[in-house]
Parts: C-alpha cells; sequence; structure tokens
C-alpha cells in the first residue's frame, strides 16, 4: 500500500505516473485489482479538463459549512466561511506540499497516478488540536459536463487531539469523476466520515479515499453508493502506529445495469489495532455488485482485531454479486474473520407479511431494509446517520414502487 519507490520532486513523481498510465492503459479484467470492474469502455474516450463553470454552487442537502467542487474544480477559498480552526488552502501550485502528500499514497496505483497526471484542483484543509468544531464540514462535488473529466485532491490534516465530522456528497455530471481524498489523523484524533455517491447515471466514478491513522486515532467511515453507471469506491486505512481504530462499512444500491465496486484495503503495521467492515449490497434489474476487501496483518502487528463481513441481496435473478475478502496474515497472536454470502429475499417471510394484509411492495421495502439496518447503525455520528438512513430508504421505495 505504501510507495514502492522514491521521486526526488513533484515533477518526477507527475512524469511517473503519466508513464505508468501510457504503459498500462486503462485496466480490464486480465489487470487482478480490476478483475470484476473493467474501465476499457474509457480507452477510445476523448475526456477534456473542465472549464471555470459560472453556474451558482447548489445548497448541500446536509447541514454544515459547505465546500463545493464545481466540476471538479477548486472553490474560492477566500470567500469561504469557515470555523475557527479550520484553515483551507490551494496547493495546486505548491509542488513541495503535493509531493509529500503523495508520499503517503500507494504507489503504481491506477487512481494515485490518474491524480498526480491530470489534476484539477488540489486543497489541503488543516484541523487545529485545540478547536471545538461541532459544525460538519461538507466537501460537494456538482455539475461538470459529458466531455469532461474531473480529478479534485484534497489533503486533510488532522491534528493531534482534534475531532472532525465530514461528509463527501458526489453529485456530479462529468464524464468521469475521480476524487482522492486523503486523510492523516493525528495522535488521539477522531473522525466521523461519510461519502454518498448520487451521480448521473451515464458518469464513471473512480474515488479513493485513504486514512492514515497515528497512536490512539479513531475513524468511522460509512459509504453509500447508488448513483452512475459504473462506480469504484475504493478505500485504504493504514495504521501508522498502535492502539488506533477503524471501522469501515459500505451499502451499495443498484438496479438497470450498475456497476458498483466497493473496495477495501487495511494495512495493521502495528500492533493493537482494530478494524471493522459491514458491507450489504442490493442490486435490481441486471445491476452487478463488487466487494474486494484485503487486510494485511504485518509481522509486528499483534493483538490485532480485524473484521470484514459482506453480504448482498439479490431482487433479480438477472443480477450479481461478487466478493473477493482476503486475508494476509503475518503475525501469531491476532483475532480476524472474513464472509461473504448472497442470496435473495426470503419468500417465507414475504409470505408471513402479506398474510398479515401487508401488501407485497411495503412487505419487500420491509425486508430490505430489515436486510440494511445493522449495517447503518455502524454509523456514530447521528445527523449523518439520518440524513443517510433516508437516502437508502427513499432508493429502496423507489425501487419497490411503494413511493
Amino acid at each position: 500500500m505504501q510507495p514502492e519507490r522514491l521521486y526526488k520532486t513533484w515533477a518526477d513523481r507527475k512524469e511517473a505516473a503519466q508513464s505508468y498510465l501510457e504503459s498500462v492503459n486503462w485496466p480490464n479484467g486480465q489487470t487482478e485489482a480490476w478483475k470484476f470492474t473493467s474501465l476499457s469502455h474509457l480507452s477510445d474516450v476523448v475526456l477534456n479538463p473542465p472549464k471555470q463553470s459560472s453556474s451558482i454552487a447548489r445548497a448541500a442537502r446536509l447541514d454544515g459549512e459547505v465546500l463545493n467542487f464545481t466540476a471538479g474544480l477548486a472553490p474560492h477559498l477566500a470567500a469561504a466561511s469557515l470555523p475557527a480552526g479550520i484553515i483551507a488552502s490551494d496547493i495546486s501550485g505548491d509542488k513541495a506540499i503535493c509531493h509529500k502528500a503523495f508520499a503517503l499514497l500507494p504507489d503504481n496505483h491506477h487512481l494515485t497516478a490518474l491524480s498526480a497526471s491530470c489534476q484539477t484542483a488540489a486543497v489541503k484543509i488543516e484541523i487545529a488540536g485545540s478547536a471545538k468544531i461541532d459544525t460538519p464540514l461538507i466537501l460537494q462535488f456538482t455539475d461538470g459536463k459529458i466531455d469532461e473529466a474531473s480529478h479534485p485532491f484534497i489533503f486533510i490534516d488532522i491534528a493531534d487531539g482534534a475531532h472532525l465530522h465530514l461528509a463527501e456528497l458526489h453529485e456530479g455530471a462529468s464524464s468521469l469523476s475521480q476524487p482522492l481524498i486523503l486523510v492523516r489523523l493525528g495522535q488521539g484524533s477522531t473522525l466521523d466520515h461519510i461519502k454518498l455517491q448520487d451521480e448521473a447515471n451515464h458518469t464513471t466514478h473512480l474515488g479513493l479515499t485513504l486514512f492514515r491513522l497515528d497512536g490512539q486515532a479513531n475513524v468511522n467511515s460509512f459509504s453509500v453508493s447508488k448513483g452512475s453507471q459504473i462506480t469504484r469506491m475504493e478505500t485504504h486505512c493504514f495504521f501508522a502506529a498502535p492502539d488506533a481504530q477503524a471501522a469501515m462499512s459500505a451499502v451499495y444500491l443498484g438496479c438497470d445495469n450498475q456497476h458498483h465496486d466497493i473496495t477495501t484495503v487495511v494495512s495493521h503495521e502495528y500492533a493493537d489495532c482494530k478494524s471493522r467492515q459491514l458491507i450489504r449490497g442490493v442490486l435490481d434489474d441486471k445491476a452487478r455488485g463488487v466487494f474486494q476487501g484485503r487486510v494485511r496483518v504485518a509481522p509486528d502487528a499483534q493483538k490485532t482485531d480485524g473484521q470484514q463481513m459482506s453480504r448482498a441481496l439479490l431482487l433479480s435473478r438477472d443480477a450479481e454479486a461478487d466478493a473477493k475478502p482476503e486475508l494476509e496474515i503475518f503475525a501469531d497472536d491476532v483475532v480476524c474473520s472474513h464472509g461473504a454470502t448472497v442470496g435473495e429475499l426470503d419468500e417465507t417471510l414475504l409470505f408471513y407479511l402479506k398474510s398479515r394484509g401487508i401488501d407485497e411492495a411495503e412487505a419487500r421495502t420491509m425486508l430490505i431494509d430489515a436486510f440494511l439496518v445493522d449495517t447503518l447503525e455502524e454509523i456514530s455520528y447521528q445527523p449523518f446517520a439520518d440524513f443517510l438512513r433516508g437516502q437508502v430508504s427513499g432508493w429502496t421505495a423507489r425501487q419497490t414502487g411503494v413511493e
């Protein structure tokens, strides 16, 4: 997960990224990490960088302080009204900061290379350790055109002992949306994080979020993917010190011919760290869902607790779910487990509800919501939980015809 080679300058890194992209082109089923998600449909498409939009930023569907990345371009930070303790700065021209930040990202990785070579925005957000910030920070990604590609990079540095509520709302329309979010959590810091991918149905969304945790840091992250035609939401977690915790859960909701890919990489490099992942998917029509989850436990990472579970619910016989959980354990005093299941709605329970006077559409909605409820309970910050619960239940109601 960490870089395999060192680059002296930012120019060297960008050149290597471009060379890598030219050599591998767009990954397809022959690339192991992209076994279930091919990007070959982008090979012959000409995508342009976005132009400055004159549209007024939309109000976010969630209360908080909003930074709006219109078409993947940087917001006007000088005009941003941020709480005391949060400093946002444009680092697109600061090669030293970009170079230092990318040193924390995986090398020879398609999404990292895309971001380094095609960046449309680069913003650093610093959270002071002494700040008392109760208002969520919302990164909103909107607008864009069919022939455009957006590649915003956001580096969030959370100081020792600080706390942040962070939401990513992806609601754009660019043909290719490729946000890269790097979050470094200082010692004893905490982060409540959600990501909603609800982009236009013609888009391809390739998101990479990486958390790097110092000692006693704690991150609670939850993602929902329900938009786009093809989605790859990749989350990496790197334990850089002992005694840290991460909860990384997700829900994907697919219909028509949508393709949703949830990929996670958790690297336990130090002792006494805990990770927990619950993944749920609901697929209808000819939709396809993918979960790839790799947990690596280094030789010195004793007392590791790493849990991972994926479940998918198929509402149609034409839908498909693939799961590839992986454990790489090089320590001998650990508690780790993984598992994956795929199933259909229980006809016995459906018959029971109908026999009690509940019509079929409402009964199906109740069973789908029950399938997802334990995962949604993983969200620690109540306003975030309420918001995403509404997004999920709204999709279920529309799909079953209750709405």
